[in-house]
């Protein structure tokens, strides 16, 4: 059996539930290795197990919507809260109860209710339709809120004083609290309900993070075998749960984009102690910790993709115009002037020549900051402003053709940006696309996994084992040589193609089977080790 341990955590309360209203943006794409190892795992017929350790009453929405299967999941809060079988059932504003005369007035976004002409409620949604929370008032300011579950019921109660959350209730499918969370800034306590005792083994906690670790120490005393392995998703926050079951079981941590600071090298040597081997995205995080650490001292790691490839090859054949995709999010600061300028030299002298500039950077705003700063480059140069022109995203909603006419002249529009949300987004976005430019140092591995998938040459600016100089991609020595291989690529269809081969044998490479299978083999070669 593999267990595996996301890291899906907020910042301000380390065990609360990341889900937020449909209307707020999260900061972070949801997408990350448990995700798509889950994924793989469970299309691939191995046994596995989700081990879900904050509170997540809406984590079998999130588990749908990223298409794993919410059966194959341990939910600690759900354990203690008593709320394992639960049936499903569909709850709406009808089905609660409401003083007489209270009046709803409906927005896109929420429902407020008045009574007396005082505002009384506020009720959010999430993304399907089901209630998220409501905020009850009194006076004017907050007096409770109720936190539904995706299963239609209350799951818990933050009450508040004087406009603050003061402190939480937990409960189980009657509606009885089984424990009490204090939030204000002095005291994190956590007491036990004296008729839930039983199944707690202290009748006060320091901390939500000490009940978390009680519980999930005793799950893992109850379930674990020598034959099973737990890969933990590395974070500060559940490192060090996991540290004394070392002595006996296979605990792996996969590090992954930015989550862990590897520049820590006293943290990244604690948590590795007794770690049989570790897993990296790129090898590219070794390279940062190899001044300061020396890699005798680490146990064995390997580079295995947090990605599948699918062959999904693009159609940019089909169109007349050459996208070039470009990661905004990792480009070199001091030079993304240099870089777009040179860009748009580049799509004057070709006017077939078409731009992409995708950001999985969540933050409210961000696509508009974005337009922004490539409208100020545009303003350098008149030729730029007259020629390269965006896309309306409204007019191209409503089915217009992308060109816009000038008393005899037509322009097409050739400057488009895409915010990333998941991998399906990105391969939405390179389906048209001729040629990646990325230059991160690394760059960013879900791009140059759906690249691989797409078939799409990538150039970059430092060596991965995702993208070969000469195969599937160009490795830059210098940012001032993009151009050049953007144009080796874009006007050599022989080039193109060669790439391309070298992208569908690269695609067997990296399969969902490929990578279960090389995480298998790790795995029975240290048993051998072991037993040797």
């Amino acid at each position: 059996m593999f267990y595996f341990v996301p890291s899906w955590y907020r910042q301000d309360r380390k065990w609360y539930s990341t889900t937020l209203p449909f209307y707020y943006i999260s900061k972070n794409m949801m997408f990350d290795d448990a995700v798509n190892l889950l994924r793989m795992f469970q299309q691939s017929g191995e046994d596995n197990k989700a081990l879900i350790l904050n509170y997540s009453p809406h984590i079998r929405t999130f588990f749908y919507q990223q298409r794993i299967l919410s059966e194959t999941m341990w939910n600690l809060f759900d354990t203690i809260q008593g709320l394992t079988d639960a049936p499903v059932r569909k709850i709406c504003l009808a089905d609660l109860k409401w003083p007489q005369g209270v009046e709803f007035f409906y927005t896109p976004f929420l429902v407020d209710a008045y009574l007396n002409q005082e505002h009384y409620a506020r009720i959010n949604f999430t993304k399907t339709g089901n209630l998220f929370d409501i905020t009850y008032y009194d006076g004017g300011q907050i007096n409770y809120q109720l936190i539904f579950d995706d299963r239609g019921f209350v799951s818990s109660i933050i009450y508040f004083e004087n406009d603050q959350p003061y402190y939480q209730d937990y409960l189980n499918l009657q509606g009885v609290w089984q424990f009490r969370e204090f939030l204000t800034t002095d005291n994190h306590q956590v007491i036990i309900n004296p008729e839930a005792q039983e199944q707690f083994a202290k009748e006060v906690y320091r901390d939500i993070e000490e009940l978390v670790s009680e519980k999930l120490a005793q799950y893992l005393a109850s379930v674990l075998t020598k034959d099973d392995t737990i890969v933990v998703s590395a974070d500060v926050q559940h490192n060090h749960f996991f540290q004394k079951i070392k002595e006996e079981y296979n605990v792996i941590l996969s590090f992954f984009g930015e989550r862990y600071p590897m520049d820590e090298t006293e943290r990244l040597l604690a948590d590795l102690e007794g770690t049989p081997f570790f897993v990296v995205d790129s090898l590219n995080k070794i390279d940062k910790i190899e001044n300061d650490v020396d890699l005798e001292q680490l146990p064995g790691y390997y580079e295995i993709p947090p990605y599948d490839t699918h062959l999904n090859l693009g159609h940019s054949q089909r169109k007349k115009e050459l996208i070039i995709y470009v990661n905004y999010d990792n480009l070199p600061e001091d030079q993304i002037q240099y870089i777009f300028t040179t860009l748009f030299d580049l799509m004057l002298k070709h006017e077939w020549i078409d731009l992409l500039i995708g950001t999985q950077n969540q933050d409210y705003g961000r696509e508009a900051y974005v337009r922004q700063v490539i409208e100020g480059y545009l303003a350098l140069n008149p030729e730029y402003e007259f020629n390269l022109i965006f896309v309306e995203k409204n007019k191209m909603a409503m089915g217009a053709d992308p060109t816009l006419s000038e008393e005899d002249e037509i322009l097409r529009e050739r400057l488009d940006i895409a915010t990333i949300h998941s991998d399906t987004d990105l391969a939405k976005a390179l389906k048209y696309v001729r040629i990646i430019l990325d230059l991160g140092s690394p760059a960013d591995v879900l791009t140059q996994i759906a690249g691989i998938s797409g078939g799409i040459p990538q150039v970059n600016l430092y060596s991965s084992s995702y993208v070969k100089h000469g195969e599937n991609g160009w490795i830059l020595e210098d940012v001032s040589q993009f151009t050049d291989a953007l144009m080796y690529y874009l006007t050599d269809l022989e080039h193109w193609n060669k790439s391309l081969v070298h992208s569908v044998k690269k695609i067997e490479q990296y399969t969902r089977g490929e990578i279960v299978e090389m995480w298998k083999n790790t795995i029975k070669e240290l048993k051998e080790n072991e037993e040797n």
